[in-house]
């Protein structure tokens, strides 16, 4: 992977000034605070050394903010990868892992009639070894987009902190600069989503790779590549709306103290069920109009473009409160045309032929005052 600093060489100098140049405001706004502690509220001498030690703090993390960033970000980038040993992208080394583990625990207990018909399962794990290439490759197109998102919102977030640290001298404004600290923080901690994450993929492999129903059953084949389908499924939406949203409700976890488990698996069923809404909806939608090759075609295309749209936005949303942006759209121009039917219903009234009440004639006076050309 490419640094970040050798594709946009420009980008992390201008941010550097940008920060120079909001730096003076942040001491501007200390000394305000300063003052406003100790001078206007004359508050006791154990209270005013308590400001200074904030204020000292304060600048402390005015000055070396980036550098404790980078710190963080490294140590956590080297945690999640050699010691949680996650890596959405290498998702096919590790399902070949788990795979041999448990070969070879089975090989001394199989007798060499066992191993030829298990002709079967090897063509089942051959088909799973295919489709996690596949996964781990759109997993490292994400992951790669997430590593050069990050770095641009932290070198942003940088170049902004000193206004937000500023405010920090101020009780009244503490809580402002304390919010966006913390977001910083979860942005630094991005990967460790992923390992989070990482530990619900182990253990998908880990069932996937069982092959206990082999020796068990007449239909052990069956079972097995039920069982292998199965986790597929589970793990196309789970790698690919983990690898997305995770970094985000690790985030999430840290600014606001949200339960970073029940957000993914809240929001994995989400995107699910979304995507799985979309793709059929759009199959009845286009389906029903294909009726060559060609229209097959696109209908199929016009599928997996609705099904992966509607999967990506549940993901960015955190599965909640997302879906499809077509489907929003169709749902706006469904609200709408039913308000402007609404509306019109309710402006021309609907009134009794014979109108007891006399409210059919008020109304028509109302409208004709308004509109007089009517």
């Amino acid at each position: 992977m490419s640094d970040f600093n050798s594709m946009f060489p420009q980008f992390l100098q201008q941010c550097l000034q940008l920060k120079s140049l909001l730096t003076p405001v942040a001491y501007l706004l200390i000394t305000g605070g300063l003052i406003a502690a100790t001078i206007v509220t004359h508050q006791s001498a154990a209270a005013n050394l308590r400001v200074f030690g904030k204020i000292i703090v304060l600048v402390a993390i005015l000055v070396y903010l980036p550098t404790w960033g980078n710190q963080i970000v490294t140590v956590v980038n080297d945690t999640v990868t050699n010691t949680l040993n996650v890596n959405p992208a290498q998702i096919q080394d590790q399902y070949k892992a788990a795979l041999e583990m448990k070969k070879s625990t089975d090989s001394t207990n199989q007798s060499w009639w066992e191993k030829v018909v298990e002709w079967r399962a090897s063509m089942v794990e051959a088909l799973m070894t295919v489709a996690f290439a596949f996964l781990g490759w759109i997993a490292s197109a994400i992951v790669w987009w997430a590593y050069i998102l990050q770095n641009a919102i932290l070198f942003i977030g940088y170049a902004l902190s000193p206004i937000f640290i500023g405010t920090m001298a101020f009780p009244s404004l503490q809580q402002l600069g304390r919010r966006y600290l913390l977001n910083l923080v979860g942005v630094m901690i991005w990967p460790l989503g992923w390992g989070v994450a990482g530990l619900v993929t182990q253990g998908m492999l880990t069932f996937m790779t069982d092959r206990s129903f082999l020796n068990t059953s007449a239909l052990g084949n069956d079972a097995y590549s039920l069982q292998n389908l199965m986790g597929l499924a589970f793990l196309g939406i789970w790698l690919i709306f983990s690898t997305i949203a995770a970094p985000v409700i690790i985030q999430k976890a840290i600014a606001t103290g949200r339960s970073a488990g029940s957000d993914l698996f809240g929001g994995a069923f989400a995107s699910a069920r979304t995507a799985a809404g979309a793709t059929a909806a759009t199959l009845v939608g286009v389906g029903s109009g294909a009726t060559g090759i060609k229209d097959a075609i696109a209908a199929g295309a016009v599928t997996a473009a609705a099904a992966t749209e509607s999967l990506m936005a549940a993901s960015v949303n955190g599965g909640f409160g997302g879906g499809s942006m077509i489907g929003s759209l169709a749902q706006m121009k469904t609200a709408g045309r039913d308000r402007g039917e609404s509306s019109g219903a309710n402006n021309r009234g609907h009134f009794p032929s014979d109108d007891p009440t006399g409210d059919k004639t008020v109304s028509a006076l109302l409208r004709k005052n308004r509109d007089p050309f009517s």
